[in-house]
């Protein structure tokens, strides 16, 4: 019988111990001022970090963890410099005597794209594409094109080769900002995780995430 009873305590424990150490779920942090965080820590050793910035914007970032000990060590899918700032869709060599330059974004011809040439830092040129996304320079020396338009990213190209004459550039939108993790660690205590990032706010009540109940 106290065998039975001795067998029936352990596995409280362990069933307790278990639920203590399970780190799954969601954690959440609230900086005050509309300014709020959560992070979801997936069974699959994935992660996704939400932020909200009230008029500043809201974002999110995925990623994957590992632990290690009683930390989390944390990596998000993007680092730093691996997000293109555009795309160029295609370089070709036309038999023509000028140079065209042709913008467009993920929802066809940008017009009214402003289209500047360079030598160097000295201005060259300054134009606007028209209603098919396009702008013609004539042929001369300079080696920079700067292309900008509201909303989107801005494109600094240096030109390779002076054989090529048509470029199609794809401008991307333009995103807020985006918080990075490379190989981040935060602590992990009980059903709290403790990261440099709110742990300065010590003016707060809460400098920590908390586990949201199911």
């Amino acid at each position: 019988m106290k065998a039975i009873i001795l067998f029936l305590i352990s596995l409280l424990f362990l069933n307790c111990s278990s639920k203590r150490n399970n780190i799954y779920g969601k954690y959440s942090w609230d900086g005050g001022y509309d300014v709020f965080e959560s992070i979801t820590i997936n069974p699959d050793s994935t992660f996704i970090f939400d932020w909200y910035a009230g008029l500043a914007g809201n974002g999110q970032t995925k990623g994957r963890w590992i632990k290690e000990d009683k930390y989390l060590i944390l990596k998000s899918d993007i680092q730093p410099n691996e997000k293109p700032e555009y795309i160029l869709l295609e370089e070709l060599e036309k038999p023509n005597d000028s140079i065209e330059i042709k913008v467009v974004d993920k929802f066809g011809s940008i017009q009214g794209a402003n289209c500047i040439t360079f030598i160097g830092n000295n201005l060259i040129e300054a134009k606007i594409t028209n209603t098919l996304g396009v702008v013609k320079f004539p042929k001369h020396k300079f080696d920079k094109l700067q292309i900008s338009f509201v909303g989107n990213n801005e494109i600094v190209y240096y030109f390779k080769s002076s054989n090529l004459n048509f470029f199609e550039f794809e401008m991307l939108e333009k995103q807020g900002y985006y918080y990075y993790f490379v190989n981040e660690k935060w602590k992990i205590k009980k059903n709290r995780l403790f990261s440099k990032r709110v742990k300065l706010a010590k003016w707060l009540e809460k400098n920590y995430y908390e586990k949201v109940p199911n």
